[in-house]
């Protein structure tokens, strides 16, 4: 007879089993859909009038919990949650789209507490101190400008929380196994998105009906400007972006030509958005992968031998849509429609802005902000802003459309120039990673995919909100920080020999 385990050994067993759940690839989607499907059942039992505070609270509550039990994985649901949160708040209720507010200072405290950062040398004095000073920046124009502290305060709470969710993933310690663990769920939405785009371009209408989607959406120069999930064409354009460079990164270490595949499909999809700002960081992005695969393999050959069957693709889908870019192009260097004038127009006032208040600018949630929209600033009154279709008070939707000019008209020169600095450093710092030499070429096209979507995200900077955008933000952010992570793990004993081991293997020609 065989004698039942012992009761240390059904321990063992039961600690080996949950270990392995928490590796699983299947863990992130299981917990995005238990959170889905509760918040779901709160909305649907919560009396009407406490429908959208009930469900905010619950999503809340769950998140916290969740990130308590799996803080890796929960955070990767929640970027994605708040990448959808517009179109999951027509489902089920609007107020779901303050949920960051809520929570990212939350996590923040959490994330500080559970990881001590200050203990670990994971705090660098010139980028942390660049951010602090563009902050500091900003209280001390709202106090010089004598802004309303209601304005300022929720001003700066905006702001903070697009850069604190960078430090809440940065202070994890993010590795290869959590990679594995965490593409796939973003490729597979990746997959849901672009599969529905033939039905969208069908018969946009009754799609966006069926499934209660918002109509933001103009065709251009021939292009039907598809979102397809998204709640507008330009978060759709970036997402498909995002995937397809990781494709890309993907087929360049991995040469599987199903990558290629997928990255041509994603790239197509990113032109049927009609968004110039993407395509544009897409070429960008794809011409800095090249210089980081050069720089990692420190030879044009072994570079160009990688790329060409890209660039081959890419050129393909410029002939199959030339038309179209090229109508994009005049959209870009003609008149233009009136978006891009009130953009020009937040450009030109803010270095008027900067000059005449030099060097505090006007203080946060008076310019370029989504706060200066409400109550409406009287900084646009006194430049003559508010004569300008789209940052008029009657309709004032392209205020918070560009990003560098309000960060020099709210924070000044000062600020400005500290933001620019943070930028630097964390420019540099993503490059070095997407040098590093990994054993695991997985992990390799993970960080050149990573720092080819922040350069691609860089150039939306210029002519978007992209770094001012939550929905776009918190899964930028979280992906050079899991990087970033990554390489300072690269930097133990241990992973010094295997790089040693994966130089001496790439020199002698044959893969690691």
């Amino acid at each position: 007879m065989t004698s039942a385990p012992l009761p240390e050994g059904r321990l063992r067993l039961a600690s080996s089993r949950l270990r392995a759940f928490d590796r699983s690839v299947w863990l992130p989607p299981l917990i995005g859909a238990a959170i889905l499907l509760l918040i779901s059942i709160v909305a649907l039992v919560a009396p009407a009038a406490l429908r959208g505070s009930s469900v905010l609270a619950a999503a809340c509550v769950l998140f916290l919990l969740a990130y308590v039990a799996w803080p890796k994985p929960t955070l990767l649901v929640f970027a994605l949650f708040v990448l959808f949160y517009h179109t999951i708040g027509r489902w089920l209720t609007p107020d779901l789209r303050h949920i960051d507010e809520i929570l990212v200072p939350v996590l923040f405290v959490l994330a500080f507490l559970r990881t001590k950062p200050w203990r670990r040398g994971v705090i660098e004095p010139v980028r942390e101190g660049s951010l602090l000073v563009m902050l500091v920046a900003g209280i001390g124009s709202s106090l010089v400008n004598g802004v309303p502290a209601s304005v300022w305060l929720l001003g700066l709470l905006l702001l903070f929380k697009m850069f604190a969710f960078f430090y809440i993933a940065l202070w994890h310690d993010f590795n290869e196994a959590d990679v594995r663990q965490l593409y796939p769920l973003v490729l597979a939405i990746g997959i849901v998105v672009i599969a529905l785009v033939p039905f969208e371009v069908a018969d946009p209408d009754r799609f966006r009906s069926i499934l209660n989607l918002s109509d933001i959406s103009t065709p251009r120069v021939g292009l039907p400007s598809v979102k397809s999930l998204f709640f507008r064409p330009i978060l759709f354009s970036w997402f498909t972006a995002f995937v397809g460079l990781f494709l890309v990164a993907g087929y360049v270490y991995l040469r599987r030509w199903w990558l290629l595949v997928g990255a041509a499909l994603f790239g197509a999809a990113t032109i049927l958005s009609g968004r110039r700002r993407a395509i544009s960081g897409v070429a960008v992005a794809l011409i800095a992968g090249v210089a980081g695969t050069w720089g990692a393999k420190h030879s044009w050959r072994a570079a160009l031998r990688s790329w060409w069957p890209v660039a081959a693709g890419s050129l393909l889908l410029g002939i199959l849509f030339l038309p179209s870019l090229i109508g994009l192009a005049d959209m870009t260097v003609g008149a233009g429609p009136e978006p891009p004038d009130a953009r020009v127009a937040l450009y030109r006032t803010s270095v008027l802005i900067a000059r005449d208040r030099f060097p505090f600018g006007v203080g946060l949630g008076r310019y370029g902000s989504g706060t200066s929209r409400d109550p409406y600033s009287p900084v646009y009154h006194e430049y003559g802003l508010d004569q300008i279709d789209g940052l008029s008070p009657q309709h004032s939707a392209f205020i918070s459309d560009t990003f560098w000019p309000r960060i020099l008209g709210e924070t000044g020169v000062i600020g400005l120039v500290a933001l620019l600095v943070f930028t630097a450093v964390l420019t540099i710092q993503i490059w070095r990673a997407a040098l590093a030499k990994h054993t695991d070429l997985l992990i390799r096209a993970f960080l050149l995919g990573a720092w080819m979507v922040f350069v691609q995200s860089l150039v939306e900077t210029l002519a978007s909100s992209m770094f001012d955008s939550p929905p776009r933000i918190y899964l930028l952010f979280g992906t050079v920080a899991v990087a970033l992570a990554i390489a300072r793990r690269s930097q133990s004993p241990a992973s010094v020999a295997g790089t040693a081991i994966a130089g001496h293997a790439e020199r002698s020609g044959v893969q690691p």
